[in-house]
């Protein structure tokens, strides 16, 4: 019995791990959740995105890809060299959602990170 339920918890596991497959998930940590916090600059927006922040949703982002990298290594239905190649996606896929963050951090819209940014939010109130 402990057997069948390991099985299906696997199974259930591998299953969630690809339901969104058709989804284009890589700025999905990028994204600004709350649009109340945009000034408008031209025609760009100006957004707060601290360090602090920067670096949840660069652990969040370890933490998802390596839960799923762990499941994979460890479902006994995918043969070995499925194994390498889905975990070689998965950290391409980390990299990029990773390096989204960083660009977000780092744009010139970002009042947290540029001088001019603050300088313009200030003066759009």
């Amino acid at each position: 019995m402990k057997k069948i339920f390991t099985l299906l918890f696997f199974v259930g596991a591998f299953a969630t791990s690809f339901a969104q497959k058709g989804y284009d998930r890589n700025d999905q940590y990028a994204e600004n959740k709350s649009k109340d916090n945009f000034k408008k600059y031209g025609n760009h927006n100006i957004y707060f995105f601290s360090a602090k922040e920067k670096d949840q949703q660069i652990d969040k982002i370890r933490q998802d890809f390596n839960y799923k990298i762990k499941t994979i290594k460890n479902s006994p239905f995918i043969g070995r060299s499925k194994k390498k190649d889905v975990i070689k996606k998965l950290k391409i896929e980390k990299a990029m959602q990773i390096q989204a963050v960083n660009a977000k951090f780092s744009s010139k819209y970002n009042s947290a990170n540029n001088v001019y940014a603050k300088q313009a939010a200030k003066h759009r109130h």
